[in-house]
């Protein structure tokens, strides 16, 4: 085994175990590259570790050389990609997702056509966002591990768009599917909400609070629905505890 090799096993043993030696593996993984730089693991490697300890600078020029080295890998082209998303830089993040949806295997296809979809929306291309969130839903029939459930955010799609009768189909199946999801019951909220539903809206956003106390979003909303329902002492304390969240977010 080479001695590139060795280092990207130690640093994913490491990695598995959460050592909290992020600068010894960094450390490692530099040697790596250096050594071999054609090697596109150590790039993954040193990339997606420098991601995780806010090296961010590092990540994009680490996952940037892999994705250029191994672009059918089924990881590299996709973290790059996630990493340019979420730096803002979303017409740069266009080309490494095309090559990451050609690279994807089956089973996380879904998960990039998501992730496609949301950059599209970010830059305001909303065909081409819809089309991707409905491939997202097509490939997950069923809600997704952490939240990541493509009806959710077609349906705030949807309704940023306006559609709002539209954005309630999404939504009701993404609660039918996870009932104690507050994402999904946020979303819901605010859409009956926006609709003068709102005994409907006050129910999904009380959900939304129980599953996820330090949601603020839906303690605005919620208190939002309590007001125009009459109930002033729920809705002055759910707004409050908004506040106060959206507050130590800041």
């Amino acid at each position: 085994m080479t001695l590139v090799l060795l280092l990207i096993l130690a640093w994913s043993t490491s990695l598995r175990a959460q050592s909290p030696d992020d600068t010894g593996r960094l450390v490692q993984l530099e040697r790596a590259v250096s050594l071999t730089p054609g090697d596109w693991r150590a790039w993954k490697a040193l990339g997606t570790l420098s991601t995780s300890t806010g090296r961010l600078e590092r990540a994009w020029q680490a996952l940037s050389r892999a994705c250029e080295l191994a672009p059918n890998d089924e990881e590299a082209c996709y973290f790059f990609a996630r990493n340019l998303h979420f730096a803002g830089q979303y017409e740069a993040a266009r080309d490494p997702f095309e090559k990451a949806l050609r690279a994807a295997p089956k089973q996380i296809l879904s998960r990039v056509h998501r992730a496609v979809a949301l950059n599209f929306s970010a830059l305001s291309m909303s065909a081409e966002a819809e089309f991707h969130f409905r491939k997202a839903i097509e490939l997950t029939p069923h809600a997704s591990p952490g939240g990541e459930d493509p009806k959710i955010d077609f349906g705030a799609f949807l309704f940023r768009q306006g559609r709002t009768e539209e954005a309630l189909g999404p939504l009701e199946k993404a609660v039918q599917a996870a009932p104690a999801s507050s994402r999904a019951n946020t979303e819901l909220g605010r859409v009956l909400l926006h609709t003068g539903k709102l005994d409907a809206a006050a129910a999904h956003l009380e959900r939304a609070v129980a599953a996820d106390p330090g949601n603020w979003n839906a303690h605005l909303l919620l208190g939002s629905a309590y007001l125009r329902l009459g109930r002033t002492e729920d809705g002055d304390r759910e707004m409050r505890l908004g506040q106060e969240g959206w507050a130590r977010k800041k």
